[in-house]
């Protein structure tokens, strides 16, 4: 009887609760349980807050577990898992009862799942698994959408395939001649491209080959020889890529060379040719040019128009004077520069008379500047030479000449000898001499040496002194002929050559 009693009392303080009872469903994203042992809840004191219990699974879960701290936990990623609602039945286990609640664990994706369908596509892959398997033919489904478990699926049946493009079409970029560029642009293509593979194309000239180079993987050009803008002012580049559609795609990258002022300028001569003889002008920076001293007796007559260039663009330009052209030297020249007119070009002209006789040679060096950054010169010499004219007269080193000469004397007599000189050169100053009276009976004369001789013998009896004029002649090729006339005054000297007679 006492241990019936006994056991009467006790029994009631050790029950179970088998009345199910329900917990509010737990709501998720499988996007955000990529992996496992992810916490879904913690049980810890949900059920009382000072109590302690322990917290069971009745059955066994694949996908879910409870660790001894009552929390809930991811057995594996739920990414891949079928999206349905998944029904646990958790035991809460207390000193003196168990209560066993059922848990609704509803997989529900927050965005829908949009397929895009090609031409006659009868089957979609779907990124998680239903019964073992990810694939549903579509073949019969009239509609645009459809739930798998938990699932939204949208179909869109009026889809073009896009083929993969480049995002840009041309490229273009400007770069510094003179320079070299590592992975100065990044050829990209637009987002729906898987891996792509880039290329310089064939079609592109060898050139190209020569300066530029492609990351195949990266799709980063590269310039590996410094470019030049007064050589190729634009490139044009054929860019290839593929993905795993290996269906080729094309875009262009165009190259505007950026020019720097590193060329020189240029200078090109421009002579009068009715003017100017042109000795040599093969090299550009040394022209020889010879002129008539005649057709620079005046000032101011053109000596040549220069034209100044530049490969260079005008950009370097800081203002409208392009170029500057000076006379480099610190003698006093008789030449000056005008200009310049219309930004290039300059007129050289003398500012003074030029004579041979005086300077029979000038050299002008000339520099020619632009007004670039940095600024550049180049340098030129001009040898002008200046072709003699027969300006000069023959001029006698005396105006009158005065001899003495005895009787008695022998033919041939050398009386004196004459010389004119003339400051022209070779015909134009070759003198020759005559007497002005060629039937001169006292004297001869020698036309090339001025060498005046007696022609008869002298008696101071018959005459005392005799003049006689002789003339100074030139001989030039062409233009006028020069004459000079000198006096000759001759003095017989009387001898003691007679017998005196008895009248």
């Amino acid at each position: 009887m006492i241990n019936i009693i006994i056991f009467f009392f006790i029994f009631p303080l050790i029950y179970s609760n088998h009345h199910l009872h329900s917990l509010p469903s737990i709501i998720i994203d499988p996007n955000n349980y990529s992996e496992s042992d992810i916490i879904l809840h913690n049980f810890q004191h949900q059920f009382h807050s000072t109590y302690s219990y322990r917290c069971l699974l009745q059955t066994e879960s694949k996908y879910f577990y409870l660790d001894s701290s009552c929390q809930l936990l991811t057995r594996l990623s739920l990414k891949e898992i079928c999206p349905l609602n998944y029904t646990l039945k958790l035991e809460i286990v207390f000193p003196q009862n168990t209560t066993i609640y059922e848990l609704i664990i509803e997989l529900k994706y927050k965005n829908s799942f949009q397929f895009n369908i090609k031409n006659n596509q009868k089957i979609i892959n779907l990124p998680f698994y239903c019964n073992n398997k990810n694939d549903i033919n579509i073949e019969n489904n009239k509609n645009n959408e459809f739930f798998i478990g938990n699932a939204h699926i949208l179909l869109n049946k009026d889809y073009e395939e896009k083929l993969c493009q480049f995002e840009k079409n041309p490229y273009r970029i400007k770069l510094n001649e003179n320079e070299l560029y590592e992975n100065f642009l990044q050829i990209k293509t637009i987002s729906i491209c898987s891996a792509t593979n880039y290329l310089l194309a064939s079609s592109n000239s060898k050139r190209n080959f020569d300066y530029f180079t492609l990351n195949s993987s990266t799709g980063y050009l590269n310039l590996i020889r410094p470019l030049d803008y007064e050589t190729i002012t634009t490139w044009k580049l054929v860019i290839q890529g593929h993905d795993k559609s290996s269906i080729p795609f094309y875009t262009y990258v165009i190259i505007d060379v950026d020019d720097i002022n590193d060329c020189p300028p240029l200078l090109s001569w421009n002579f009068p040719l009715q003017t100017i003889e042109i000795l040599n002008d093969t090299d550009l920076f040394n022209i020889e040019i010879a002129i008539h001293e005649s057709k620079v007796e005046q000032n101011n007559v053109i000596i040549a128009n220069l034209i100044a260039s530049d490969l260079d663009t005008s950009s370097n330009i800081d203002n409208q004077v392009k170029f500057q052209l000076i006379i480099n030297s610190t003698d006093l020249l008789p030449f000056e520069i005008h200009g310049p007119f219309a930004d290039s070009t300059f007129v050289l002209s003398t500012n003074h008379k030029l004579d041979r006789e005086y300077h029979d040679k000038y050299i002008l060096n000339l520099i020619l500047t632009d007004n670039g950054q940095p600024k550049l010169s180049s340098y030129y010499k001009l040898f002008i030479y200046l072709i003699d004219d027969n300006d000069n007269l023959p001029i006698f080193d005396k105006s009158i000449y005065y001899v003495d000469i005895q009787e008695n004397n022998l033919i041939n007599t050398i009386l004196l000898q004459v010389y004119a000189n003339d400051s022209d050169l070779d015909d134009n100053g070759y003198v020759t001499y005559e007497l002005d009276d060629i039937n001169n009976k006292y004297v001869t004369i020698d036309s090339q040496t001025g060498i005046i001789k007696t022609k008869i013998q002298y008696d101071y009896e018959q005459i005392k002194n005799f003049t006689f004029n002789i003339t100074a002649i030139d001989h030039p090729n062409k233009g006028k002929q020069f004459k000079t006339t000198a006096m000759i005054s001759v003095k017989i000297i009387n001898q003691n050559d007679n017998i005196p007679k008895v009248s």
